[in-house]
């Protein structure tokens, strides 16, 4: 049973909609607790029914707060009725509730743990810094959890180093799956090339740490060797007014675009002359791989996971973290070089369908499970 709470539908959202109904199909008896809170019932019960559409199981649980006891007694409760041979938690809150179960009511819980992150606020100021992890409250649980759970694995190396250099967990305690999808093709032409309009877009929420700001730093000079040239933001959040009053006031209205929300953004990446990532702290960006899906070059930041799914010059360009100068020179060199954005895309494309896919993901996952529940 997979457990996690729900307040939207992003990339671990994602990524349950992707494995659960492979897993599904190679024999796993898959579940879902959604645990969520009044104020977010909406979009819970709209990824509950994402699930339910793909005949997965769905167990839901409202609370008015994540400090309530409910969770734990919920889970031991499930795993007891349903015989569940795995509980498998997902961020920080399920991990507690998860362990928490296993401590206080049911030492015969078997957990499993996927890390995605850590607490956003210390992991945009310290993903570079590990060492010098404050030790928080959330540190103190995160340990404490992941202590208690059985196994545990990351989504990326680059994650798993950062929890291991933190002191949170032990070397030898966190395996390593990386995260793989499959994407329909797009029919259309997807190297098509706009001479004359040439775009460049961030998918994403429009956060602090996403690094939007970097790119419309960049913007007012290479407007002045690129005069049709746009920036497109695709997505919202708490950072999106706090953008555009810095586009009003560099006078970039009319070249960068606020979209906002959307569901269709490979369309968006699709018609893309350069995807920029310029976020600084990340586990494992789905938007490479949604890029690399419209064989669409990428200029991503040198940090963790994006320097997973990118070796610099083959498959997109990485820069150091921060460099505004390094990366408005990326910028322009893609622009005044098709062939390299062709190539770029092309084998952005063949990594994604030689390594970061679904097949692959499901059957590490599914031997991971198998291997652990053989030796209980």
């Amino acid at each position: 049973m997979f457990v996690q709470n729900i307040a939207g539908i992003a990339g671990s959202e994602k990524y349950f909609l992707a494995i659960m109904p492979e897993l599904i199909k190679k024999g796993v008896n898959c579940s879902f607790l959604a645990i969520y809170r009044s104020r977010e019932k909406k979009i819970a019960k709209e990824f509950c029914s994402l699930l339910k559409n793909e005949s997965i199981t769905v167990h839901e649980l409202e609370v008015n707060s994540y400090l309530s006891i409910q969770p734990i007694f919920k889970i031991n409760s499930l795993f007891k009725k349903q015989n569940y041979d795995l509980i498998h938690s997902h961020l920080i809150y399920a991990d507690f509730w998860s362990a928490m179960a296993k401590v206080i009511l049911n030492k015969k819980i078997k957990i499993v743990s996927t890390l995605h992150g850590y607490q956003e606020s210390l992991y945009v100021k310290y993903c570079l810094t590990p060492e010098q992890l404050p030790k928080s409250l959330y540190y103190f649980l995160a340990k404490f959890s992941l202590k208690t759970i059985n196994h545990i694995y990351s989504c990326s190396y680059g994650l798993k180093k950062f929890y291991e250099k933190a002191g949170i967990v032990t070397e030898n305690k966190i395996h390593v799956i990386q995260h793989g999808f499959d994407y329909p093709l797009i029919l259309e032409n997807e190297n098509n090339t706009i001479q004359n309009s040439l775009e460049l877009v961030i998918v994403g929420r429009v956060i602090e740490r996403k690094g939007h700001h970097f790119v419309i730093d960049c913007m007012s000079e290479l407007i002045k060797k690129f005069p049709n040239l746009k920036l497109v933001i695709v997505g919202d959040g708490d950072a999106e007014q706090q953008l555009k009053t810095k586009v009003n006031k560099l006078k970039l209205e009319k070249y960068v675009v606020f979209e906002g929300y959307k569901t269709n953004v490979r369309e968006y990446l699709g018609h893309a002359s350069i995807v920029l990532v310029p976020s600084y702290a990340e586990g494992l960006p789905l938007v490479i791989f949604e890029a690399f899906s419209v064989k669409k070059p990428v200029i991503a930041f040198d940090t963790i996971g994006c320097n997973e799914a990118i070796k610099n010059n083959e498959n997109g360009i990485l820069i150091t973290p921060f460099n505004i100068n390094e990366l408005s020179k990326a910028i322009e060199y893609l622009l005044l070089n098709l062939d390299v954005r062709i190539r770029l895309g092309e084998n952005g494309y063949f990594k994604l369908q030689e390594h970061f896919s679904l097949k692959r993901m499901t059957e590490e996952t599914y031997s991971f499970y198998s291997k652990i529940t053989s030796a209980s």
